[in-house]
């Protein structure tokens, strides 16, 4: 039961862990110099793009879902 409750706890880790990476590299390039140009500063009006490839959002998976179960073990 102890690895089945790890498991589980890296599955719940690695998916935060993706949405977390995706919200960095993908939601925070376009929302910030949208944000900077509604308050105004300069540059305002410009272009905002990002893009990201499956590669990194699945490497960020594995390293919630192993950082998820070694501490999922070691705190039982």
């Amino acid at each position: 039961m102890r690895y089945v409750t790890a498991v589980g706890f890296a599955v719940l880790t690695a998916i935060a862990t993706a949405i977390l990476w995706i919200v960095v590299r993908f939601v925070l390039p376009i929302a910030v110099p949208i944000f900077l140009s509604r308050l105004g500063a300069s540059g305002s009006g410009g272009i905002a793009a990002a893009s990201m490839g499956s590669g990194s959002i699945l490497l960020a998976a594995l390293l919630g879902f192993v950082g998820g179960f070694v501490w999922m073990l070691w705190k039982r």
